[in-house]
C-alpha cells in the first residue's frame, strides 16, 4: 500500500492546497498515514519566521528519510515558489519541489510521469471538481480567489502567489453546496483581499453578487469572511450594507498594518488614514454588534516614537477587539527591503510587546462584556470532561474559544450564557 503523510504550514489558504493534494493522492489510491512513508511538506514562506519553520520541518524530515523512516521528500508551497530550484541547492535530500501550478498535477509528479514547472508568475486556481479532504472538523475554508493584485511595499503575496484571480459564483457556489452536505456548519471565505473579487472575471467587483447566491443556500448555518481591504469597503459601500442582513456571522477582519498617513504611504497602503477611518464609518452604519479583527505592523522603516505612539492610540480607541500584532519583517524581495531608517531590533521589539499588551487587553475588554449573555457557540471537540467550542465573534485558530461543561454535541450549534472567562481569554460555561 502507497502511504502518505502531509505536513501543512501557514495560512487558511495552505490548508485548502493541503487538502486538494490530500484528495487527488487518495483518489488514485494513496493512503494517509501518520507513519507515511511519503511525507510532503506545504510549506509557508511569508515573512522570515514562517521561512525558519518550513526550513526547520525540512531539515527534521531529511534526518527520518537519512534513517529509513520515510522513502521520500516532497516540498510543496510558497517557500518552493519563493527559492524555486535554490531550495534543492540548499536540500538536496528532497526528492521534488512542487509549485502552485504543479498541485492538481501532484499524482503523476510523484509517479514521476512529469517533471515540475515552477512559474514566475503562478495561475493555478482551486476548483469544485478537483477533490479534498476536509480537515477542519466543522468548519471549512473555501477560496474565493487566489493572490493578491495589491503591492504594499513589505508583502512577498503578489511574488509569491501571483495576480489575484477569481473563481466563478457559480463554481464558489458548487463548491459549497458540496461541503454542505459534509456536515459543515461554517463556511470561510478566504482571499488577500475579499474587495478584489470579480474585477478580472466580471469587469466589477462582483463580492454583492456572490454574497446574493450564497445566502440560498440553506444547508449552511454561518458564512464567515476573512481579509478585507478598507479601501475595498470605501470603493464596495453596498457589499456591507447587505452584511447586515445574511447569514454572514457578525465579524469582518480588516486589516489595517498603521494608521498614519507617512507609515501608510511608505507601505503602499492605498487610501491611507482616510480609507481606513471610512471604512470604520462605513461599517458602523450599517453593521450592528459586530467584531472588528485587524492586524498591525510596528517597527516598519522609519517609524518614530510619535507615530507608534498614534497607533497605539488609535487602536486603544478604535472597535477593534482582536488584533494581530507582527513586527515589520525585513524581506529581500519586498521594496521596503531597501528602505532607509531600519528600526533596530531591541525598539521594534519593545514596540511589539507594547502593542501585544494593548491588543490583549482590547480582547479581553470585549470578553468580559459577554459575561451573562447568551451568544451561538459551535461545538467543535471533547477533551478529558469538557467540550471546546467558537462563538460568532471567533474565528479559528486566531481568536478565542469557548470551554464548557454539560451536555452538547460536536458539529451542533447552541445558544449559551456565558459565565466567565479564564486568564487566557477563553470563555467559561459552567
Amino acid at each position: 500500500m502507497k502511504t502518505y503523510k502531509i505536513v501543512n504550514l501557514g495560512c487558511p489558504k495552505n490548508v485548502v492546497d493541503s487538502e486538494v493534494i490530500m484528495g487527488l493522492l487518495e483518489n488514485a489510491n494513496y493512503k494517509f498515514s501518520e507513519n507515511g512513508k511519503i511525507v510532503i511538506i506545504n510549506t509557508c514562506a511569508f515573512i522570515e519566521s514562517s521561512i525558519k519553520e518550513s526550513e526547520s520541518e525540512i531539515e527534521e524530515y531529511i534526518q527520518k528519510k537519512r534513517n529509513g523512516e520515510i522513502e521520500k521528500l516532497i516540498v510543496a508551497g510558497c517557500l518552493v515558489q519563493r527559492k524555486k530550484q535554490k531550495l534543492l541547492e540548499e536540500f538536496p535530500d528532497i526528492d521534488l519541489i512542487i509549485g502552485h501550478d504543479d498541485i492538481g498535477r501532484i499524482v503523476d509528479l510523484i509517479e514521476n510521469k512529469l517533471k515540475p514547472k515552477i512559474f514566475e508568475n503562478p495561475r493555478y486556481i482551486p476548483n469544485s471538481n478537483l477533490p479534498r479532504i476536509i480537515t477542519t472538523s466543522y468548519y471549512a475554508y473555501v477560496k474565493i480567489g487566489e493572490g493578491c493584485s495589491r503591492r504594499c511595499s513589505f508583502c512577498t503575496i503578489p511574488s509569491i502567489r501571483g495576480d489575484f484571480r477569481s473563481r466563478p459564483i457559480e463554481d464558489i457556489v458548487n463548491e459549497v453546496k458540496m461541503l454542505s452536505k459534509l456536515n459543515i456548519k461554517e463556511i470561510i471565505l478566504v482571499a488577500q483581499d475579499f474587495t478584489l473579487y470579480g474585477y478580472d472575471l466580471y469587469g466589477k467587483c462582483a463580492i454583492v453578487d456572490l454574497i446574493e447566491e450564497l445566502n440560498k443556500i440553506n444547508e449552511i448555518d454561518w458564512f464567515r469572511i476573512l481579509y478585507v481591504h478598507p479601501y475595498g469597503i470605501v470603493k464596495n459601500e453596498n457589499f456591507i450594507k447587505l452584511l447586515a442582513n445574511s447569514k454572514f456571522v457578525p465579524y469582518l477582519e480588516v486589516p489595517i498594518q498603521h494608521i498614519n498617513d507617512r507609515i501608510l504611504k511608505l507601505m503602499n497602503r492605498t487610501g491611507g488614514k482616510f480609507a481606513i477611518l471610512k471604512a470604520l464609518e462605513i461599517i458602523e452604519k450599517y453593521l450592528k454588534n459586530y467584531t472588528l479583527r485587524t492586524e498591525i505592523i510596528v517597527g516598519f522603516p522609519s517609524e518614530t516614537k510619535d507615530e507608534f505612539n498614534e497607533l497605539i492610540d488609535f487602536i486603544l480607541d478604535s472597535p477593534f477587539s482582536r488584533i494581530g500584532v507582527f513586527p515589520y519583517y525585513r524581506e529581500f524581495s519586498t521594496p521596503s527591503y531597501g528602505f532607509e531608517n531600519q528600526i533596530d531590533e531591541s525598539i521594534k521589539n519593545e514596540r511589539y510587546e507594547i502593542a501585544r499588551e494593548v491588543s490583549f487587553r482590547k480582547f479581553l475588554e470585549f470578553q468580559k462584556n459577554l459575561i451573562n449573555k447568551k451568544i451561538p457557540v459551535l461545538i467543535e471537540d471533547y477533551e478529558r470532561g469538557y467540550f471546546y467550542g467558537r462563538t460568532i465573534y471567533d474565528a479559528p485558530n486566531v481568536d478565542g474559544k469557548v470551554i464548557l461543561k454539560g451536555s452538547f454535541k460536536p458539529g451542533k450549534i447552541y445558544e449559551v450564557k456565558i459565565n466567565d472567562l479564564n486568564e487566557e481569554g477563553d470563555l467559561i460555561v459552567k
